[in-house]
Protein backbone atom coordinates (compact mmCIF):
# COMPACT_ATOMS: atom_id res chain seq x y z
CA UNK A 1 0.00 0.00 0.00
CA UNK A 2 2.91 2.39 0.61
CA UNK A 3 3.96 1.70 -2.99
CA UNK A 4 0.45 2.61 -4.17
CA UNK A 5 0.53 5.89 -2.23
CA UNK A 6 3.87 6.84 -3.79
CA UNK A 7 2.65 5.76 -7.25
CA UNK A 8 -0.47 7.90 -6.85
CA UNK A 9 1.73 10.87 -5.95
CA UNK A 10 3.93 10.22 -9.00
CA UNK A 11 0.86 10.08 -11.27
CA UNK A 12 -0.45 13.32 -9.78
CA UNK A 13 2.82 15.19 -10.23
CA UNK A 14 3.23 13.87 -13.79
CA UNK A 15 -0.12 15.44 -14.66
CA UNK A 16 0.00 18.56 -12.49
CA UNK A 17 3.65 19.20 -11.68
CA UNK A 18 5.38 19.25 -8.34
CA UNK A 19 7.58 16.86 -6.42
CA UNK A 20 6.10 13.40 -5.90
CA UNK A 21 7.96 13.07 -2.59
CA UNK A 22 6.26 16.17 -1.18
CA UNK A 23 2.89 15.01 -2.51
CA UNK A 24 3.43 11.55 -0.96
CA UNK A 25 4.08 13.09 2.44
CA UNK A 26 1.14 15.50 2.13
CA UNK A 27 -1.21 12.68 1.09
CA UNK A 28 -0.10 10.45 3.96
CA UNK A 29 -0.45 13.35 6.41
CA UNK A 30 -3.99 14.05 5.22
CA UNK A 31 -5.03 10.40 5.43
CA UNK A 32 -3.65 10.13 8.96
CA UNK A 33 -4.91 13.55 10.13
CA UNK A 34 -8.41 12.79 8.84
CA UNK A 35 -8.41 9.39 10.55
CA UNK A 36 -9.04 7.56 7.27
CA UNK A 37 -5.99 5.31 7.44
CA UNK A 38 -3.36 4.05 9.85
CA UNK A 39 0.23 3.11 9.10
CA UNK A 40 1.92 0.22 10.79
CA UNK A 41 3.40 -3.19 10.29
CA UNK A 42 2.43 -6.81 10.44
CA UNK A 43 3.11 -8.33 13.82
CA UNK A 44 2.06 -11.33 15.85
CA UNK A 45 -1.50 -10.04 16.18
CA UNK A 46 -1.79 -9.00 12.51
CA UNK A 47 -1.75 -5.34 11.53
CA UNK A 48 -0.27 -3.23 14.34
CA UNK A 49 -0.72 0.51 13.87
CA UNK A 50 1.99 2.87 15.00
CA UNK A 51 1.12 4.96 18.01
CA UNK A 52 3.64 7.77 17.49
CA UNK A 53 2.49 11.34 16.79
CA UNK A 54 1.87 12.01 13.10
CA UNK A 55 4.91 14.29 12.73
CA UNK A 56 7.18 11.47 13.94
CA UNK A 57 5.45 8.99 11.62
CA UNK A 58 5.99 11.30 8.65
CA UNK A 59 9.66 11.75 9.53
CA UNK A 60 10.12 7.97 9.87
CA UNK A 61 8.30 7.42 6.56
CA UNK A 62 10.44 10.01 4.75
CA UNK A 63 13.74 8.66 6.08
CA UNK A 64 12.85 5.09 5.10
CA UNK A 65 11.67 6.14 1.64
CA UNK A 66 14.88 8.09 1.09
CA UNK A 67 16.91 5.05 2.16
CA UNK A 68 15.30 2.98 -0.61
CA UNK A 69 15.31 5.81 -3.17
CA UNK A 70 11.50 6.11 -2.86
CA UNK A 71 11.05 2.62 -4.32
CA UNK A 72 10.01 0.47 -1.34
CA UNK A 73 8.88 -2.47 -3.52
CA UNK A 74 6.55 -3.66 -0.77
CA UNK A 75 9.41 -3.62 1.71
CA UNK A 76 8.37 -0.92 4.12
CA UNK A 77 5.09 -0.82 5.99
CA UNK A 78 1.40 -1.26 5.59
CA UNK A 79 -1.46 1.19 5.40
CA UNK A 80 -4.88 0.10 6.62
CA UNK A 81 -8.28 1.74 6.40
CA UNK A 82 -9.80 2.77 9.68
CA UNK A 83 -13.51 2.24 10.29
CA UNK A 84 -13.99 5.89 9.31
CA UNK A 85 -11.97 5.33 6.12
CA UNK A 86 -14.02 2.28 5.16
CA UNK A 87 -17.26 4.20 5.78
CA UNK A 88 -15.95 7.08 3.66
CA UNK A 89 -15.20 4.68 0.79
CA UNK A 90 -18.59 2.91 1.01
CA UNK A 91 -20.38 6.25 0.86
CA UNK A 92 -18.67 7.02 -2.47
CA UNK A 93 -19.17 3.71 -4.27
Amino acid sequence: MVDFLIGTAEDHTSAHGGDFREVSLALLKELLDDGLMEIGELGESGFEAWEEPIDQILDKFKRACEACNWKPMGGLWWLANTTKGSQWLRART
